[in-house]
C-alpha cells in the first residue's frame, strides 16, 4: 500500500484552515446590526399639554433605509413654549435599550444593550420634508398629521443648537450650550465588528448645518462628519441674519473598532448679521456595520428624448462597500459606483432602477427609482364637436347623445348647423377645462330654441361649469314650467342670481349672450335678442374652481335636469363683450374680437371621429404638418391631452423639445 505523501497532508491542512476562516467570518456576520435613534419633542398647547399635531412622531415608516422597527424613538424633549415644563438647557436619559424593550417608542435591539443620554437647550418641530417636500426648499405644511415619508417623520423634530432663534431668545440669540449625545454599551451591540455613524439634522432657524463631532470617548479620538450639500432655505424669520426651515443628511463617519462609548456633538454654531448662519442641530442618527442606503435615488417622473439623467444614491456601512446598479432587477454592466448616468435618453432608457450595496457584513438595496421616458401617444376619439375658432387653440367638445341637424327653422328664423338635445341626462356636449376659459371676465353666447320646459327639478341646464355642489355652480338654465324664463347663478359668495325678464320658452329662435366679471366691482349681464335683459352686481369677488369643464345642454351636477331644445352657434369669449359687439353678432353673425374668441361651435357637420394626443413633458411644443416632410408649425396653445379633428393642414404631428440634464438627488452628499 502506498503511503500518503506529506504534500497531500499539507494541502488538506490548508483546506481545513480556509474552512475555519470562513466560519470565523460568518460568526462576524451573525452579529451584524443596524439601529436608528430618533429624537422626539413635546410641543405644548396653550393649556400646557402636548399638541398632537406637533408632538412626538415615533417613526412608523421606513426612513433612511431602515424599517420602522429598527428605529428607537427616544424620550420627548420639551420645546419651552406654551407652558412646557422643560427648562432652557436640560438632560434626558439615560434611556436603556436592549433586546427586550418594546414600549414607549422603543424597539428590541438585534443584540446587546445600549444606554443613551442627551442634552439640549430645548427641542422643536420643523416642517422640513426632505425629498418628500417640494423643491427648491423641500418644506411642507404645519403639523405632521399626514406624513409623506419616514424621512419626514425624522426631520419633523430636532434638538436645538443653543445659539439660534428659540425660547427666551433676544434678537435671535439664546447664547446657550449646544446639544450632545452620549451612547454606551456599543461593544455589546457590535460584538464582532466595527461600525459607522451617520447623522440627520433639521431646523427652523438655519441657513446651513455645521459639521458634527463623533468622538471615541475612551481614546479621545474625534471623527468629523459634515452636511456637505443641503437644499437652500427660504429666509422667513425677522432677524439680522439669514434663517429659515431646512435640514439634511450628513456624510458617514470612518469606522469605529472595539469601541464601547461614543459622544456626538455639533461644531460650534455661529451666525454673523448679514453674512451667514451656521446652525448645529440634530434629529437622529444611525449606527451600523452592514450597508444602509440612507439616501435612495429619487424617481425621474418625466425624461424627454435626448435628456441626460444621473441617478445617485448614498450608502453607509463599514468599508469596503461594493455597488451594483440594476435595471428591472438585472445588473447593469459596469455600473458599479454610487452614480449611474444615462447620457442620451431614448424610449428604451426607462424602467425601474435600484442600487445594491454590499460589504463584509451584509447587503442593502435602495428604493426603486422609476425613470419614465416621455412618448407622444395617440388614442382614438369619437363623437367630437369641432371647435372652429380661427385664432386660438382648439377646444373641441365631446357629444354624448345630442343629434346634429343641418338646419332648423321656426318659420321666421332659420339656423344652419344645429344640435338637438333631448331630456336624457347625458345628452350634452362637454369641453375639457382650459386655461383660456379661466380669465376673470368672459362672455358665453348661443342661439337657442325651446318650448316651455316642464321637466322636474331645479331647472334645465343650458350652460354650466359644475363644482359638484349645486350652490357653487356657474349655471344658466331654463326654469321649470311656464313661461320658460332663463335663470342664472354664480358661485356661493358672489351674491349673483336672477331670473330673466323675457321668456324664451315660446319655441322660437332667440339669441342669448351672458357676460361676467368676477371682481368685487363687477357682475353679470344677460342679453336676449341683442337687448340687455338683466344685470346683477357682485356682492363679493369670486373665482373659478380648478378643472371645471364647460357643459352645454346638461350638467354633471344631478341637481339640474337636462335641456330639452336646440342650440346653434355656441361661443366662449375670454372678455366682456360690449353691447355693440353683442348686437353685431345677433344681427350679422360676425365673429367679433377673434383675439378673445376661445371656442366656436358652428356645427357645420355632424360630430366626427379623431384622436387624442398625450405627452408628459410640460415644456414640449406640439407641431403639425400637412406632409411628413413638413413644413412643421407649432400648434398654438396645445397642451396635453390635445384632441385632434384631422384637417388638411394637420395630417402629421410631432413634439419639439430641448433636452436638459436631470438629477435624481440634486442635494446628495
Amino acid at each position: 500500500m502506498k503511503k500518503l505523501r506529506r504534500s497531500s497532508r499539507v494541502s488538506l491542512g490548508k483546506k481545513i484552515a480556509c474552512t475555519v476562516s470562513a466560519a470565523a467570518l460568518m460568526l462576524g456576520v451573525s452579529s451584524a446590526a443596524t439601529v436608528g435613534l430618533h429624537f422626539q419633542e413635546s410641543y405644548c398647547n396653550g393649556a400646557g399639554l402636548p399638541d398632537a399635531g406637533y408632538s412626538g412622531f415615533p417613526v412608523t415608516l421606513t426612513a433612511f433605509g431602515i424599517e420602522s422597527n429598527g428605529w428607537e424613538n427616544l424620550l420627548p424633549m420639551d420645546t419651552g413654549y406654551s407652558g412646557c415644563s422643560g427648562p432652557l438647557g436640560y438632560t434626558l436619559g439615560p434611556e436603556l435599550i436592549d433586546t427586550t424593550t418594546a414600549t414607549n417608542g422603543l424597539n428590541p435591539l438585534p443584540n446587546g444593550s445600549i444606554s443613551v443620554t442627551w442634552f439640549g437647550p430645548t427641542a422643536n418641530f420643523d416642517p422640513f420634508y426632505g425629498y418628500a417636500g417640494s423643491p427648491p426648499y423641500y418644506t411642507g405644511g404645519g403639523g405632521l398629521t399626514n406624513p409623506k415619508s419616514g424621512e419626514q417623520e425624522i426631520y419633523a423634530t430636532f434638538i436645538r443648537d443653543g445659539i439660534n432663534f428659540g425660547p427666551t431668545s433676544s434678537g435671535g440669540d439664546n447664547d446657550q450650550p449646544g446639544y450632545y449625545v452620549d451612547i454606551t454599551g456599543l461593544k455589546s451591540l457590535f460584538t464582532n465588528s466595527p461600525f459607522v455613524v451617520e447623522l440627520m439634522a433639521s431646523g427652523d432657524s438655519v441657513e446651513t448645518i455645521t459639521n458634527a463631532y463623533v468622538i471615541d470617548v475612551a481614546d479621545s479620538k474625534t471623527n468629523l462628519v459634515g452636511y456637505t450639500n443641503t437644499p437652500p432655505v427660504n429666509n422667513t424669520e425677522n432677524t439680522a441674519y439669514y434663517q429659515g426651515t431646512g435640514g439634511g443628511l450628513s456624510t458617514g463617519s470612518a469606522p469605529f473598532t472595539n469601541i464601547d462609548e461614543i459622544k456626538i456633538m455639533s461644531v460650534q454654531p455661529v451666525h454673523v448679521a448679514g453674512e451667514y448662519n451656521h446652525a448645529g442641530t440634530i434629529s437622529g442618527f444611525i449606527l451600523t456595520d452592514k450597508p444602509v442606503v440612507s439616501m435612495s435615488p429619487q424617481p425621474i417622473p418625466v425624461a424627454g428624448p435626448g435628456d441626460s439623467v444621473t441617478l445617485s444614491a448614498y450608502a453607509i456601512g463599514v468599508p469596503p462597500l461594493s455597488y451594483q446598479w440594476r435595471l428591472n432587477g438585472v445588473g447593469i454592466a459596469g455600473a458599479t459606483t454610487t452614480s449611474y448616468a444615462i447620457s442620451n435618453v431614448t424610449l428604451s432608457s426607462g424602467g425601474n432602477f435600484d442600487l445594491v450595496v454590499t460589504n463584509l457584513y451584509g447587503a442593502a438595496t435602495s428604493k426603486v427609482s422609476t425613470v419614465t421616458v416621455d412618448l407622444l401617444t395617440q388614442v382614438p376619439a369619437y363623437d367630437l364637436v369641432y371647435d372652429s375658432n380661427p385664432t386660438n387653440a382648439q377646444n373641441d367638445g365631446v357629444d354624448m347623445g345630442a343629434t346634429w341637424l343641418a338646419s332648423n327653422s321656426d318659420g321666421t328664423i332659420t339656423r344652419t348647423g344645429v344640435m338637438s338635445f333631448g331630456a336624457a341626462e347625458t345628452n350634452g356636449i362637454s369641453v375639457t377645462d382650459s386655461t383660456n376659459f379661466n380669465d376673470s371676465t368672459g362672455t358665453v353666447s348661443f342661439w337657442m330654441r325651446a318650448a316651455v320646459n316642464n321637466s322636474a327639478g331645479s331647472g334645465a341646464s343650458i350652460f354650466c361649469r359644475p363644482t359638484g355642489t349645486a350652490a357653487d355652480d356657474f349655471i344658466l338654465y331654463q326654469g321649470p314650467g311656464a313661461p320658460g324664463n332663463l335663470d342664472f347663478q354664480a358661485p356661493t359668495g358672489s351674491g349673483v342670481s336672477f331670473v330673466s325678464s323675457a321668456a324664451v320658452g315660446d319655441d322660437d329662435w332667440h339669441f342669448i349672450a351672458l357676460t361676467f366679471d368676477q371682481s368685487a366691482s363687477g357682475g353679470v349681464a344677460l342679453y336676449i335678442d341683442g337687448n340687455l335683459d338683466t344685470t346683477n352686481a357682485n356682492g363679493a369677488a369670486w373665482s373659478w374652481t380648478s378643472g371645471q369643464p364647460l357643459q352645454f345642454g346638461y350638467s354633471s351636477d344631478p341637481t339640474w335636469t337636462a335641456y330639452n331644445g336646440l342650440l346653434s352657434d355656441v361661443r366662449y369669449y375670454s372678455t366682456n363683450l360690449t353691447a355693440s359687439q353683442i348686437s353685431t353678432i345677433f344681427k350679422t353673425g360676425a365673429l367679433v374680437d377673434t383675439t378673445d374668441l376661445q371656442m366656436l361651435f358652428q356645427f357645420a357637420a355632424p360630430p366626427g371621429n379623431g384622436f387624442v394626443l398625450s405627452w408628459l413633458e410640460g415644456s414640449a411644443i406640439l407641431q403639425s404638418a400637412p406632409t411628413l416632410l413638413g413644413p412643421w408649425s407649432d400648434v398654438n396653445g396645445a397642451t396635453s391631452p390635445y384632441t385632434i379633428v384631422p384637417a388638411e393642414s394637420q395630417q402629421f404631428f410631432r413634439y419639439k423639445y430641448t433636452p436638459q440634464s436631470l438629477f435624481s438627488n440634486p442635494y446628495l452628499m
